[in-house]
């Protein structure tokens, strides 16, 4: 099996500060980022379905836009970049080099954006990338990740996302990974009250989805709204916004140096593509093991939704070291803790 999504760290060199970035902020390039030769020929070789130029900041490299053009040869292929500068000419460029869509990151209005990027202007920045992106005719993708800085801002943060006139807008929920702290994490009754948000912004014809976020699924389902299919071949496929835990599932993490992980937020080792093609690690034991719904524990080895959603495997790791623990975050108890007296309080 190949993976069907794979995301690229292409570099770990950045000029912007995230507080809730998973990794280190450095200015320069690394000696051990993948050579165009190894991420052509390893990865991208070796995938069907999406590839993800992410970062770090991709336009650091000045080869990036020669290996777009050899992704988008073969696959759909978009663009994650992060503090550049993507003037009119640069969005040009990148849509000559074959890429679909471009992703721009959008925490909330300018103060709560520059601060949550931790450099002045990174607003600014970001508003003039997507004019620019949209202007050549690329597809405008919007990241906005909800931490407790903007969770009592959601509706500022939509009006400030619509602005740009994205064609999709992703809402991402804060993992407490990286230089993310667990004090920076939403509540579980907050990311419900999310949750009822973009559903009705969906109901309202925003094109919004969400991702690290699986619940959105069963409490999507539980009101009546398509539930995504699952195929083990595939991984979670999504419906109407919602998506389960793709760690491992249609879905690896290719670090700077060419380490493979389930998913960005998930800091388990699975191997190295300069030693092994990125499908054998894919098809690896320990990547089969950790996508596999029957290894689940608690109340997610038990739910009714664990096929389609699987819980945050990144947020459960990253509180138990148990990647197949049970993901406290999520609210719901399933139906069987209702009749089985394993699960009922005396």
């Amino acid at each position: 099996m190949l993976p069907s999504v794979v995301v690229w760290e292409s570099t770990k060199a950045c000029d912007f500060n995230c507080r809730h970035c998973r990794a280190v902020s450095i200015k320069e390039r690394l000696p051990e980022e993948l050579t165009a030769e190894e991420v052509e020929r390893r990865v991208i070789d070796r995938i069907k379905g999406l590839f993800v130029i992410s970062g770090g900041d991709a336009m650091k490299r000045d080869d990036i836009l020669d290996i777009a053009k050899y992704a988008s040869s073969k696959l759909v292929t978009a663009l994650s970049p992060s503090g550049s500068r993507i003037t009119k000419d640069v969005a040009q460029k990148i849509k000559d080099a074959g890429i679909r869509a471009v992703s721009i990151s959008v925490d909330g209005p300018e103060p709560i954006h520059d601060d949550f990027r931790g450099v002045p202007g990174a607003y600014e920045i970001a508003s003039e990338a997507s004019r620019n992106v949209k202007d050549v005719g690329l597809h405008l993708q919007v990241n906005s990740t909800v931490s407790r800085f903007n969770i009592d801002h959601l509706d500022e943060l939509k009006d400030t996302v619509m602005s740009l006139n994205p064609d999709t807008w992703d809402v991402f929920v804060l993992i407490p990974t990286g230089r993310a702290t667990r004090n920076m994490e939403i509540l579980p009754i907050q990311n419900e009250m999310l949750m009822l948000k973009v559903r009705e912004w969906r109901r309202k014809g925003i094109n919004v989805k969400m991702t690290c976020n699986p619940y959105f699924v069963r409490f999507s389902a539980v009101r009546g709204d398509p539930v995504p299919k699952y195929d083990p071949e595939k991984g979670r496929g999504s419906s109407g916004g919602a998506r389960g835990c793709m760690a491992s599932n249609g879905f690896l993490f290719v670090a700077y140096n060419g380490d493979v992980y389930p998913c960005g937020f998930l800091p388990i080792k699975l191997g190295n593509v300069k030693e092994r093609l990125l499908d054998e690690i894919y098809n690896s034991p320990l990547s089969r093991s950790i996508s596999d719904p029957s290894a689940l524990k608690g109340k997610c080895g038990v739910c009714e939704y664990k096929l389609v959603c699987g819980g945050c495997r990144g947020r459960v790791y990253s509180k138990t070291r148990d990647v197949h623990g049970e993901d406290e975050f999520c609210l719901y108890h399933p139906r069987v803790m209702y009749h089985d007296k394993r699960f009922q309080i005396a």
